[in-house]
């Protein structure tokens, strides 16, 4: 363990990794900092602690909208000339990916099809083979196998 870097899991850690998150910015950058736990700890803490998988969750999906106003600042800076198209396109499309995957319901594009009937009267439903013969069920395994008797 390396002197200052916490490894007990604290509310007031947790709050600050979620702001911290929240506002844009990456995890990885806030366990690099001195002081911090390490990338590791913190990862161990979301799945361990329910509570604080939850929170983080929730300050991805917020770091999705910062990610999302990032993009009108960066338009902005276009627009004024202090800053090279190009270069936005390149800042653009990074915070436009980082929003689709930190607030898919939000920022993803509308042409993904959603493939799911509202109603559920077209989703595939589970077959119960519980009732089924013995004979029937290795029949059906080596269907499957590829092994089917013929």
């Amino acid at each position: 363990m390396r002197p200052g870097r916490p490894t007990k899991y604290t509310d007031e850690i947790a709050d600050e990794i979620s702001v911290w998150i929240a506002e844009g910015n990456s995890l990885r950058s806030y366990c690099r900092q001195k002081g911090k736990p390490v990338l590791s700890t913190v990862c161990l803490w979301i799945v361990t602690h329910k509570e604080f998988s939850e929170r983080y969750a929730r300050a991805r999906e917020a770091a999705g909208y910062a990610h999302a106003d990032d993009i009108l600042d960066v338009s902005d800076l276009v627009k004024a000339g202090k800053l090279d198209p190009n270069a936005a396109r390149v800042i653009i499309d990074a915070k436009k990916w980082s929003a689709e995957r930190m607030a898919p319901k939000r920022h993803m594009p509308q042409s993904i099809v959603n493939h799911q009937s509202p109603d559920g009267s077209m989703t595939p439903r589970a077959l119960d083979m519980s009732k089924l013969p013995a004979e029937a069920l290795r029949a059906i395994v080596q269907a499957a196998d590829g092994q089917a008797d013929d």
